[in-house]
């Protein structure tokens, strides 16, 4: 996992961020600088890819706690294609 993704993670995906609209989320990421974002969505991909994230290295970064491994990588699917694939469904932990 690059830095700016575990940034992001631990800032916009922790408990207290992830069950609100993730609306404002999207339309942040909008404003930050087009290689950051970049980074974040490329991190992304690559966890999504390689799934070497665990749901406890996860619930580390946010304090949220995942059954398993196929339950954290659906939810970072939906993270994925809301933010970046124009999903309008709303990830939810």
């Amino acid at each position: 996992m690059n830095e700016e993704l575990q940034r992001f993670i631990s800032v916009y995906l922790q408990q207290e961020v992830a069950y609100d609209d993730m609306s404002a989320t999207r339309e942040t990421l909008e404003h930050f600088k087009p290689e950051w974002k970049d980074a974040v969505r490329q991190g992304l991909l690559s966890v999504l890819n390689e799934r070497r994230l665990t749901a406890e290295e996860y619930e580390t970064l946010t304090s949220i706690e995942f059954d398993t491994e196929d339950a954290l990588y659906s939810y970072l699917q939906d993270v994925y294609d809301f933010l970046f694939g124009g999903g309008e469904k709303q990830p939810v932990p």
